[in-house]
């Protein structure tokens, strides 16, 4: 026989406190009144005590409140005060875009730490360009650590719009210089940096003009453009009137042709950008090119090229590095394709190409993902079959190694990363003539495959991308049949089922894709008459597609990542 038991009565807490609240409400049994400004709340000692370290302190230390039935409280809102009291009593709140300042401030000042936390993910869910600098500074105020840290990020990778904003004109040329000397500043070139602090000298020009020497003191100013320094810096009226100005402007041109004091001048990080390497069109049988896509001018922008070119590439960034991995070219004065196994890599920074371990398969169509610090070449296909081989690359040893094959062959598959696997759907297997709606997913921990849910419609030259727990797959033929889709599926990694959300604009097979600005862009492709200059972006949100910029060339068998 037992002779005891505990038992735990989970609504209790909960019911016990609404109770409490609703005293609260009826100012029934209050004793103790929390005075703010010409306000007057009353509250209950004992929840306040168990909810508030800052008032325990008062009421239980022997301060000169403990005996007191009020209390004046100091800096804060008094609307806050009656959000900051309900959720005393009953654990919840509605932070809003109005009231939220207001209640981490008064959280912060009476020690809410779990409040004061979701206050702060709050303000993070809300940075754009336009607040960011705001945020940045409250966060400050208030040392909220990973909120600043969070703003100064956003500030970091979105300078290029943030300058445009009526916040960027009104901060002060402290914080400007503290943007100005970061490394972390993304821009495309350093003109964008002196541009932006004229911008902010311009605009109070009279009372700013003298702090021109303290903000150049943190320009690059060897990193312009020679023509540039000569014949906009130097003569701007405020670095023609400042002799110090001038003497910085000076010792930039002797740099500039001195290379060796040149190269120790470290350069900005590059704004995240959409690359787009490789593929063919109807004048070449293999491109080399590459492209960047600057989102804010939505402009494609030609880099350098590969120094091989190719198509049916596979392509994704590792460590800030862009990979190219194997593919397929034309020999010259022939009929015959060459398979590759090259392997290059750029780096944007640098703004220069240079060769890695080559694969150990030679194969085109081949899908490339990178996961947990290593890239993956996944499937493809030769002249003569298609592959299920997997290869991985670790960039500290600059070696590829086998690890194991996927269940089935598949060549121009579509492959994406979520929740830390890698999935592969589709594709094309030359030993039967078919292809595939079978999806695979890769655990890196057990080094295994499984199989997953099926797509509705198989095809291979389709597109996979990962987002919010969710895969999207985009495009793609049945070249049996020469079929060419604009269809689009999603699948729900949770609840492993497949549905048709928006199709695109235009059927596209073997287009790029990449994920940017929480919005997916699929690249180029063929459609079963052209080779695609176009590309379309789809916004998840609204279940929509709107075109950009058309691509410098047209490209079917492109490789996209974003770095």
């Amino acid at each position: 026989m037992i002779q005891s038991r505990v038992y735990t009565i989970n609504l209790h807490t909960s019911s016990a406190f609404r109770v409490m609240n609703e005293l609260r409400q009826k100012h029934e049994l209050c004793d103790i009144i929390l005075r703010i400004e010409d306000h007057e709340f009353e509250a209950h000692k004992v929840v306040l005590a168990g909810c508030c370290p800052y008032l325990r302190a008062m009421f239980t230390n022997g301060m000169l409140e403990t005996d007191k039935n009020y209390i004046e409280i100091q800096g804060v809102d008094p609307m806050a005060m009656e959000l900051l009291l309900e959720f005393m009593y009953t654990g919840k709140i509605e932070i809003t875009v109005e009231n939220v300042q207001g209640v981490l401030a008064g959280a912060s000042m009476l020690n809410l730490a779990s409040l004061r936390n979701v206050c702060s993910s709050f303000l993070q869910s809300q940075l754009d360009a336009s607040n960011c600098l705001g945020i940045h500074s409250f966060a400050d105020m208030y040392s909220c650590v990973d909120l600043e840290n969070a703003a100064r990020r956003y500030i970091y990778q979105h300078f290029l719009e943030v300058i445009k904003t009526e916040e960027f004109l009104l901060i002060s040329h402290n914080s400007l210089i503290d943007l100005l000397k970061s490394d972390k500043l993304q821009v495309t070139r350093e003109e964008e940096v002196y541009e932006a602090a004229m911008k902010w000298i311009k605009i109070d020009y009279s009372n700013r003009k003298h702090l021109m020497f303290k903000l150049m003191q943190h320009i690059r100013l060897a990193l312009l453009d020679m023509h540039y320094l000569k014949e906009v810096v130097y003569k701007t009226d405020c670095v023609l009137q400042n002799a110090e100005c001038r003497s910085l402007v000076e010792k930039a041109l002797k740099i500039r042709n001195d290379n060796q004091a040149l190269a120790l001048i470290g350069n900005r990080a590059q704004p995240q950008s959409i690359y787009v390497v490789g593929g063919r069109n109807s004048v070449d049988c293999q491109l080399s090119s590459l492209e960047r896509y600057d989102a804010i001018r939505d402009k494609w922008v030609p880099q350098e090229c590969m120094t091989m070119a190719r198509t049916a590439v596979g392509a994704a960034t590792l460590n800030g590095i862009l990979y190219a991995v194997g593919g397929e070219c034309a020999l010259a004065d022939s009929e015959e394709t060459m398979y590759l196994r090259c392997v290059e890599c750029y780096d944007p920074l640098h703004k220069q190409w240079i060769q890695a371990d080559d694969i150990n398969v030679a194969r085109s169509f081949i899908t490339v993902a990178a996961l947990g610090g290593y890239l993956y070449a996944i499937g493809g296909e030769n002249r003569s079959c298609s592959f299920n081989t997997v290869e991985r690359y670790d960039d500290r040893t600059n070696e590829w190694s086998l690890i194991s094959s996927m269940k089935r062959k598949r060549a121009g598959a579509g492959v994406a990363v979520c929740d830390g696997k890698i999935f592969v759907a589709g594709g094309y297997d030359k030993g039967y003539h078919t292809d595939r709606a079978s999806v695979e997913c890769f655990d890196p921990e057990t080094q295994e495959w499984s199989f997953v849910a099926e797509m509705e419609k198989a095809r291979s030259g389709l597109t996979l991308v990962a987002m919010d727990h969710f895969l999207y797959a985009f495009g793609g033929t049945l070249r049996h049949t020469d079929q060419y889709f604009d269809v689009a599926e999603r699948y729900n990694t949770q609840t492993h089922q497949w549905t048709c959300i928006q199709p695109m604009n235009r059927a596209r097979a073997w287009p790029a894709v990449a994920i940017f600005d929480n919005c997916i862009y699929v690249i180029g492709g063929f459609d079963g008459s052209n080779r695609l200059r176009t590309a379309e972006k789809y916004d998840p949100h609204t279940n929509t597609w709107t075109y950009i910029s058309n691509m410098n060339v047209s490209r079917a068998g492109c490789g996209a990542a974003v770095i």
